[in-house]
Formats: structure tokens, sequence, C-alpha cells
């Protein structure tokens, strides 16, 4: 039986509601040996139904803010999404990463937005990536101006070219899939056709040639990498959900099977699976296990009447 094409709504909607269930099913399995997860996937006992639903993290919270900011403002505006992030990192910033935790002390003492942002090596992380989604909503009947947005978005954590590449990736794939408009036969090397040389484009590179010869995850995911840098959670991603483009259920789940960083892995997977899909694919079980569920399902709706102001 063939769904439904979703309405719009529906994918922004189920992007965020996606990317927020593979962030709290994600974090309950961080930390987790890939091979204690494996055995578990093996034998039947790592099952969607048995999972277990955590807390948010710093990925639901702020792609939260990111898709409020938007929806507010009605456009990128990168002193105001600054304060929302600066709101969120002064209630605990639950989760929050290296580069920007940085960041976030420098706003908290006077530095401009856009000079904020982490350099250097420890700057290349997926803190762009995790939270970028709602600015691929955003773009997703018009892409000019996608890249520019998602630097501006970006650069408030983190300046550095390859967190800048992996959030594009995203944002375009999510953008992409909102419009109904995603190939999963061609979505790599549309979103390479973007990207300068780097290690986030070599990663894609290689997630397309695992797909290719089916590679199965437990394999795949650690050649591409389990670790937090953007160059290894992105290709990851894409992996796992073009290997089940159709299936937000099998594509979360195999986001976390392999262990690692779980949590941001299945997170930006389910964002682009939700887009794609939308709400009404999603497990009725793990909507209903989602801690705060409406409200990321009023901003989402928010920001969906406000692309459609626009628009009009």
């Amino acid at each position: 039986m063939t769904n439904p094409t979703p309405g719009i709504t529906s994918r922004f909607t189920g992007c965020l509601l996606a990317a927020a269930i593979g962030d709290c099913l994600g974090a309950t399995y961080e930390g987790y040996g890939g091979t204690d997860l494996a055995e578990a996937y093996y034998d039947g006992r790592f099952q969607p139904g048995s999972m277990t639903m955590g807390e948010w993290t710093d990925d639901t919270s702020m792609l939260v803010a990111t898709a409020q900011s938007l929806a507010d403002v009605g456009a990128m505006d990168g002193e105001d999404l600054a304060r929302h992030y600066l709101a969120w990192f002064e209630t605990g910033g639950r989760g929050i990463g290296r580069a920007t935790y940085h960041a976030m002390k420098r706003l908290q003492a006077g530095t401009p937005w856009h000079e904020a942002g982490e350099k250097g090596e420890y700057a290349a992380g997926n803190g762009i990536a995790m939270r970028i989604a709602p600015v691929g909503l955003y773009h997703f009947r018009d892409l000019d101006g996608l890249w520019d947005d998602v630097r501006t978005c970006g650069v408030i954590t983190h300046r550095n070219d390859e967190a800048l590449a992996a959030g594009f990736a995203v944002a375009y794939a999510v953008a992409r899939a909102a419009v109904g408009e995603l190939d999963p036969e061609t979505i790599i090397l549309e979103v390479l056709d973007h990207l300068e040389p780097s290690r986030v484009a070599d990663g894609l590179s290689e997630a397309a040639r695992l797909l290719e010869t089916e590679e199965p995850p437990l394999r795949a995911l650690p050649e591409l990498g389990l670790g937090g840098a953007a160059f290894a959670t992105v290709p990851t991603a894409f992996y796992c959900f073009l290997r089940t483009p159709d299936d937000p259920q099998e594509t979360i789940v195999s986001s976390i099977v392999a262990g690692g960083d779980t949590d941001t892995r299945a997170c930006m997977a389910g964002a682009i699976s939700g887009a794609h899909n939308g709400r009404e694919a999603i497990p009725g079980r793990w909507l209903r296990a989602l801690p705060l569920r409406k409200g990321i399902q009023d901003v989402a709706t928010k920001l969906c009447d406000v692309v459609a102001r626009n628009a009009g």
C-alpha cells in the first residue's frame, strides 16, 4: 500500500517531530558500545517498540530555537537567532558542545553574533547541521539565498568551512524533501554540485558508494565514521535516510544501532525523513512518547504558516 502524498504542513511538522524523536531515542543509546547494540539488533531485542525515549539534547533545543526565530521574524535574522540560542544556554544548555559553549560565552560577553563562532579544527563539529533543518524548511519553495542563510545561522557558533558545508547539505536535502522534490537517486549529487572540495563532500561520495554496494548499516556506518565531526555525522545521516527513504522508523533505528554519536545522527536523518514522508509516517507510539510534542508541532505549524504568507 502506497502512502498518500503528504501536505506541506505534514512535511514541516514531520521534519521537526522526526528530528526530535531521533534525538531523544539516540540520546538513550549514546555511549553504548556498537557491539552491544548490534547484538541486540540482530537477535531481535533492539526493536522500535521496545526502544526507550530519552530527553531532548542540545540538538532538539537548538533546532526548535532556530524554527522559533524564523517563525517570529519571518526571515533569517542573525541577531534574533543568537538571542534565542543564548536564552537556551542560560537555562542550562543540556548537551552543549565545546564550540557552541565558547560561542555562547562570547555572546554573553558582548561579542557580536557574527564574530562569536569558534574557529579551527574543533569547530568542525555537527553543531550547525543538527539545528539547520528549519532553514531548509524556510527555503522549500526558493533555494535562492539558502547558502547565505546557512552561513548566518552557522557562524553564530561555528566559523568553520566543514561545519558550514555539513549544514548546507542537511538544509538542502530538507528543502528538497519539504517541497516533495527530493529524489533519493540524485540528492547526494545535487548537494555535491553546491559544495567545494571538503571532507564532508568526500564523506557524502563514500556514502553514495556504500549505498550502491548495499553495505548494511553495521558495516557502513563505522566506515563513514561514528564520531561527532560534521564530516562523519552528515554522511552517516544521509546513508541511513537513503538506505530506507520511505521508512522513517527504519531510518532512525539504523542511525542508532552502530553506536557513536547516535543522537545527532538520528536527529539529522529523522529531519530529512520526516520532511520527505510527512508526520503521518512517524510511528504513533513514538509521537506519544516524545517529550513536549505539542510545542514542537506548534512551532513547525507556525513556521509553515509564515513561509506560506511570505510566498503569497
